[in-house]
């Protein structure tokens, strides 16, 4: 993000300069997400990236040498890192000087070890693993204090020296703070269009015409491509967009066409490559919006969503604006396989707090999703978006209700529906033949797109009602995944269709099939439990 933005607003002024310091364990050394990470740092060269490493060899369960003997150091040097060894952790002074020889290199991030004692000054639990995540104890900490020369009789004690250092530290800080907002202020006078892009990123202003109205999408059309579409339409609107896939852009469709690429001594462009690394991607992305100036995006295939929950998840606790795109969301992936084809990804994504999830039907509501998307920055939404072709559905009653989560897209009926059918992405435009169907045998039904379930479950109770119609009607679902959250929006007479294994190798519309995943067959279970003929 530093060097991102200080190649959009340096130029005579360094507004943007400033180093990011991170601090490790040794279980943050042993984390897979931390090879990724440091991987794409060196390879990126971020010479303003310094992390230290607490190296005390001592992890919750014992010493780290019952599981991890490997070279740090030389791990670090093979992902083009700088290494400084052999630091006194505890030594204030080495420390320092470790960083201001970190800061002579320029091209490419530093690791500084730094040796320590974990339990420093206990006198019975230093380099223990028994100090790892419980309290000293009262007389433990007794002789610590002791051993550090500190005073017994008080319990919080902060000495005058260390009062002292704050204070002269305070006020460099706020001179240097000064200093900056005077070159601030004439970097605003003297490149005032700048400062207003400053702005608008800093504050993730969304440009008032976006005209994704009038963008036209062909279809039938995947709404991963349709997503393309208005990502392109948008970025050339909001030039605080950036983003990438962990090595997919192909096949997600996520590549900025107009915009060039981050790479190692070029970070002007707005295309990050994050390779195979979609637990960094996560991560990676938490921090650009962490640090503010930036809106970024990330993406891969919906079933290695998996890869990056634990990056969600922060993203979600943190109330980061993060953008996921995730495409190929069901078993329609088709012949890949089980392994590429997500089933119980949609409804996990659905469970954690603050995560928007919408799956748009077709190339309109993906419009009206990326519209979504823009307006939430009080936490992370994602996309899911399809691989197949999917046809344009009309909306009879407009789309108006589309942030509602969920709203009805039939015809208005001339009678009370019977059947309710409900549904979500590619599996709307299934029910809107079922309806069609049905219609045909005589049966009345309504067709309800629920793009975002969550959402339309924090509907006011009578707009939830008002759309899935009288309690007494046969409420049906279909969505390809394990659908277990749509219990709350059925009534005592429903039928679901779900996925309730893992999928198969074979063409999709084989798949659908073997599934049963076509209107026809859903249609004539639908009709047999009308008629009351199916126990």
């Amino acid at each position: 993000a530093e060097k991102m933005l200080a190649a959009r607003f340096n130029d005579d002024y360094k507004i943007i300069d400033h180093y990011t310091y991170t601090l490790l364990g040794d279980g943050c050394m042993m984390e897979g997400v931390t090879a990724e990470a440091a991987s794409l740092a060196g390879h990126l060269g971020l010479g303003k990236l310094i992390a230290i490493y607490d190296d005390n060899g001592i992890c919750l369960a014992g010493e780290t040498r019952a599981t991890f003997t490997e070279s740090v150091a030389d791990r670090f040097r093979a992902y083009n890192w700088k290494v400084i060894d052999h630091i006194d952790g505890h030594s204030i002074e080495e420390l320092k000087a470790a960083v201001i020889k970190a800061k002579e290199t320029e091209d490419k991030p530093t690791l500084i070890i730094a040796k320590t004692h974990i339990g420093y000054g206990a006198p019975t639990k230093q380099d223990s693993s028994n100090c790892h995540g419980a309290p000293l104890g009262e007389e433990e900490v007794k002789g610590l204090k002791k051993n550090l020369g500190l005073p017994l009789e008080k319990k919080f004690y902060i000495s005058s020296e260390v009062k002292e250092f704050f204070e002269d530290r305070k006020k460099q800080l706020i001179k240097q703070r000064e200093e900056w907002e005077n070159k601030f202020t004439q970097w605003s006078q003297k490149y005032p269009e700048l400062k207003e892009q400053w702005d608008k990123a800093l504050n993730l202003i969304v440009p008032q015409d976006l005209e994704l109205d009038s963008l036209e999408i062909k279809s039938p059309a995947a709404t991963r491509a349709a997503s393309s579409i208005v990502l392109n339409k948008l970025a050339d609107k909001i030039p605080y967009l950036i983003g990438g896939s962990a090595d997919l852009s192909p096949s997600t469709k996520t590549y900025l066409n107009n915009y060039g690429e981050v790479q190692k001594n070029s970070f002007k462009g707005r295309n990050l490559r994050f390779g195979v690394r979609e637990h960094a991607m996560g991560a990676i992305v938490n921090g650009i919006a962490a640090h503010k100036g930036l809106r970024p995006y990330c993406s891969t295939f919906f079933v290695f969503s998996d890869y990056m929950r634990p990056a969600i998840r922060m993203a979600t606790l943190m109330g980061l604006p993060i953008i996921y795109i995730f495409t190929h969301d069901s078993i329609m992936v088709g012949e890949d396989g089980p392994t590429h084809q997500p089933v119980e990804q949609l409804e996990t994504l659905r469970t954690i707090p603050n995560l928007r999830v919408i799956r748009p039907a077709d190339e309109e509501e993906t419009k009206l999703a990326w519209k979504e998307v823009l307006k939430r920055t009080e936490g992370p939404t994602a996309l899911v978006l399809s691989r197949q072709n999917l046809p344009h559905l009309e909306k009879y009653r407009g789309v108006k209700e589309f942030p509602q989560g969920g709203y009805i897209i039939s015809h208005k009926e001339k009678e009370v529906p019977q059947v309710v059918l409900m549904a979500s992405g590619s599996e709307v435009s299934i029910a809107v033949k079922v309806n069609l169907i049905l219609k045909v045998n005589g049966t009345t039904s309504r067709v309800v797109s629920i793009p975002d379930r969550e959402e339309f479950l924090r509907q006011e109770k009578k707009y939830i009602e008002e759309v899935l119609g009288p309690k007494d009607a046969l409420r049906v679902v279909i969505e390809a995944n394990t659908g277990q959250g749509w219990y709350q929006l059925l009534s005592d007479s429903y039928y679901t269709v779900f996925m309730k294994s893992f999928g198969k190798s074979a063409p999709g519309q084989q798949l659908a099939e073997y599934f049963d995943f076509t209107p026809e067959k859903i249609a004539q279970k639908i009709i047999k439990l009308c008629q009351g003929t199916v126990l």
